[in-house]
């Protein structure tokens, strides 16, 4: 972009000149991408940690909210130096491009299912192909097909794209509307869509008796008249697209609107903070099963009950697929947070976070004490495989926590394990983690953010491959079973592609073999000395 094009988008108030491109954007998009392969692989103990089973929001929240401040950056000023009709050009090139990742993608894993099971590499008691997300392409060919490529067939796993294109559909929407309305006219229109697909997932949810009083009754009734709002998701049943573009799209353009200038952030403010945080908190034992479920907390308890019964009351504004007001109040205190954690400008991106110091003695003892006793409570699959006439002895002679209870216990064991951890680093040690290791992850995180699109194609596929690598390793005991060291490094191979991935395609994508060769250096008259060359052919005589 030359100066004047610059000078000329930035201008035009309310858009995005191009600029460089924020760290915390693609860094936290790239984050993003290592929780979703996480999330996405069966069999994967790892999903026990990722944000999603301690609050109501999850790494989809960050994709598509990255996704809306990419998209203005992108997008924002071809709207301002070219006008609307070529700005929707370019928002149109990007939805055909989403489109064939998406159709793409579902096939490439489709095939890699059916060759499991064709060349002897499944199982024969549970075929690949007879799984939900891709059975009815091998049992109604036609009708997936179809469903397929015109988005009426969207099976879960590979759902995300379609929303993702649909919102993409609404920006010249939102562009126009902020052009001649002004940011309340935008602001209007998402909540308003928003709001409207509230409606139309209360009345697919509740049933007409459940309605409690006058209101609930006209809810209902709003609901149903808007139930277009909700896309079917196949032609073989009565389902709905679990991401709802038209609620969805309230993430995508709060981030938009930030990509934009369009709205500015809040002020780093200590009360600020202490709201979030609280809130954050206090939505943990609403989100994570082993609180609501009576896994940590006895089910006899009151306490269990209440929390139990408020969150099944509550879940219309917790909902995923029609992002619940709870939902979305719980991810933008996440990103107020994260805003303030890294600093001005991402700066601790660059220069690494302070570092906190160790645990004074007195801790430290109780913690290697409390190391040391929950030993045997928390290896326990390891001590009875290595160990078995050891681990009758403590099954005979320990008291055991009750059933899935033990977890608590290994939840202690971990907290004093890293306190312990952290001290045995030393202060150079914990200056490197906090400091080095930061700038230099941080920049190959980023890297995995900026190739978002073709990151989360790979993660797809690779997710339910390695899904088939955990259970031929159950099934053979290769590496043992799903242990912790089996898991670990399938994940970490897994991580691995993905920063791959984002390298390999951002080197196409400079397409180095159109960069200017430099021109050979001038040869010295000593070294061509000796060379014989070739006569020059006799000049045409000048007229």
């Amino acid at each position: 972009m030359t100066a004047t094009s610059q000078s000329a988008a930035a201008d035009v108030p309310g858009t995005a000149a191009r600029r460089p491109r924020d760290p915390r954007l693609d860094f936290f998009r790239g984050l993003a991408m290592f929780i979703i392969l996480i999330a996405h692989t069966p069999g994967n103990s790892w999903t026990l940690w990722i944000p999603a089973r301690f609050g109501f929001s999850d790494a989809a929240d960050i994709f598509v909210f990255c996704s809306g401040m990419a998209s203005a950056m992108a997008f924002g000023a071809v709207f301002a130096r070219r006008g609307w009709w070529l700005g929707t050009a370019r928002v149109a090139l990007r939805v055909w491009q989403v489109y064939w990742a998406h159709v793409g993608v579902f096939l490439v894993t489709a095939a890699m299912l059916f060759a499991f099971d064709h060349f002897g590499l499944g199982f024969r008691e549970r075929p690949y192909i007879e799984g939900p997300y891709v059975v009815p392409l091998f049992s109604e060919t036609g009708e997936a097909l179809i469903g397929l490529l015109t988005l009426s067939w969207v099976p879960g796993l590979f759902d995300i794209l379609p929303m993702y294109l649909v919102i993409l559909g609404l920006v010249p929407v939102v562009m126009l509307l902020h052009r001649y309305g002004g940011l309340a006219s935008a602001v209007a229109f998402v909540l308003g869509l928003w709001l409207a697909a509230q409606f139309a997932g209360y009345a697919r949810t509740v049933e007409p008796g459940e309605a409690g009083g006058a209101l609930g009754a006209a809810a209902l009734a709003l609901g149903e008249r808007l139930q277009f709002l909700n896309p079917p998701s196949s032609p073989f049943g009565d389902h709905v697209w679990f991401f709802n573009p038209f609620a969805w799209q309230l993430i995508f353009f709060s981030g938009f609107a930030l990509g934009m200038g369009w709205l500015r952030p809040p002020p780093v403010d200590r009360r600020l903070v202490l709201l979030a945080a609280g809130f954050v908190l206090l939505v943990v034992p609403f989100a994570w099963f082993k609180i609501h479920g009576g896994i940590y907390l006895p089910e006899q308890w009151a306490l269990t009950g209440w929390i139990a019964d408020t969150r099944a009351r509550a879940e219309p504004l917790w909902w995923k697929t029609w992002v619940g007001a709870l939902r979305y109040a719980h991810f933008i205190a996440l990103v107020y947070l994260a805003w303030v954690a890294v600093g001005p400008e991402g700066r601790r991106l660059s220069q690494g976070f302070p570092t906190p110091g160790a645990a004074r003695p007195a801790v430290l003892a109780a913690a290697g004490v409390v190391a040391v006793a929950t030993v045997p409570y928390t290896y326990i699959e390891e001590i009875r495989a290595l160990a078995p006439a050891l681990d009758a002895w403590i099954v005979a002679t320990l008291p055991m926590a009750p059933g899935p209870r033990v977890g608590l216990v290994q939840l202690v064991h971990l907290a004093a394990v890293v306190v312990l951890g952290w001290a045995a680093l030393g202060a150079a040690g914990r200056r490197w983690l906090t400091r080095d290791a930061v700038v230099r992850a941080v920049p190959v995180v980023r890297k995995v953010g900026t190739q978002s699109l073709a990151v989360f194609m790979v993660s797809i596929v690779l997710a339910r491959f390695n899904g088939w690598v955990l259970d031929w390793m159950e099934q053979d005991h290769v590496w043992g079973d799903r242990d912790v060291w089996t898991r670990a490094i399938v994940n970490l191979w897994g991580f691995a592609v993905l920063i791959a991935t984002a390298y390999v395609v951002s080197w196409f994508k400079r397409q180095p073999w159109r960069e200017a060769v430099p021109p050979a250096a001038p040869r010295s008259a000593a070294a061509g000395a000796g060379e014989v060359r070739a006569p020059r052919p006799a000049m045409a005589p000048r007229r």
